[in-house]
């Protein structure tokens, strides 16, 4: 049975539909905590979208005091607040507008759109269509303008490079023949491209579920990164569902342990359906050192 603090943060006794927790079916009072005490990893540093916290926050209150002595990157769109019920999260926050174009981040700041309250920009530069194809032919080169221009009006500058841009035809460094998408990833050096970046998310997500290869690859990005950039922090990324496929919270807390001692915190990708599973690995971080 919980008790103390986990025993006041209720799930209720209806089923919440999408929500993936170690029991199947309903969850109610007597199954919170998802996990048992003291499984929790280190994390002094969280990425979250602001949207996801607000909504675990709305469930689970309590839970905004566990940030204490952490720094959170909450996550937004460009142009989108971050909301009044999130100005009383514990530890310390910095907003963070998101960007997956450098050309749109680069209007923005021409443009003077950026406000006081924005302390980070995050580049997540992929293949898809929100990038566009020059930049993910060349994304050493518009990383490091990206934290340039970030640098230059004093903002923190996040990359989070995924691996799926060796398959960019015409890029400057794509997969060979056998070559996996993470051998891909450090042998382009995209990890280490950039000495001015303030953290890099290591986009491990799609193999959280098989815990060696996360940790192995989590550990080489790590290398690679802090090789050109001594100060960087470097934040493994994890996903309550990657590539579609739902992960539970015990899951989530395997891979995050397996790299703790890696890196310097956690990047989460959450649906908005997995409210539950986000709440249950913020939990667990919360219980770090309380063995």
């Amino acid at each position: 049975m919980a008790s103390g603090r986990a025993a006041r943060l209720r799930l209720g006794t209806a089923c919440l539909l999408g929500a993936v927790l170690v029991l199947a079916g309903c969850q109610t009072a007597q199954n919170w905590p998802p996990v048992r005490e003291g499984t929790g990893p280190p994390a002094p540093i969280i990425v979250l979208r602001s949207s996801i916290l607000h909504s675990v926050l709305a469930e689970h209150g309590e839970l905004a005091g566990t940030f204490a002595g952490r720094m959170t990157y909450l996550v937004a769109p460009s142009g989108q607040g971050q909301g009044q019920a999130l100005a009383g999260l514990a530890g310390t926050v910095k907003n963070t507008y998101i960007y997956k174009s450098y050309a749109a981040f680069a209007a923005d700041v021409a443009a003077g759109r950026l406000p006081s309250s924005v302390h980070a920009v995050l580049y997540d530069i992929e293949k898809w269509p929100a990038t566009p194809l020059g930049e993910q032919r060349s994304p050493q080169f518009y990383m490091r303008r990206f934290s340039a221009l970030a640098r230059a009006h004093g903002l923190l500058p996040v990359l989070a490079p995924a691996r799926d841009l060796a398959l960019v035809p015409g890029g400057s460094c794509a997969k060979r023949g056998s070559e996996n998408l993470s051998e891909a990833y450090l042998r382009c050096g995209l990890a280490g491209a950039d000495q001015g970046a303030a953290a890099l998310v290591v986009q491990s997500q799609a193999e959280e579920f098989n815990v060696t290869a996360f940790r192995h690859f989590v550990a080489a990005v790590a290398r690679q990164a802090r090789a050109g950039n001594p100060r960087i922090a470097v934040l493994a990324q994890l996903a309550t569902a990657p590539l579609g496929q739902p992960a539970s919270v015990p899951q989530l807390v395997s891979a995050a342990r397996s790299v703790h001692q890696l890196v310097d915190g956690f990047s989460l990708t959450a649906r908005n359906v997995d409210t539950e599973t986000t709440a249950g690995l913020l939990w667990a971080f919360s219980r770090l050192g309380k063995q």
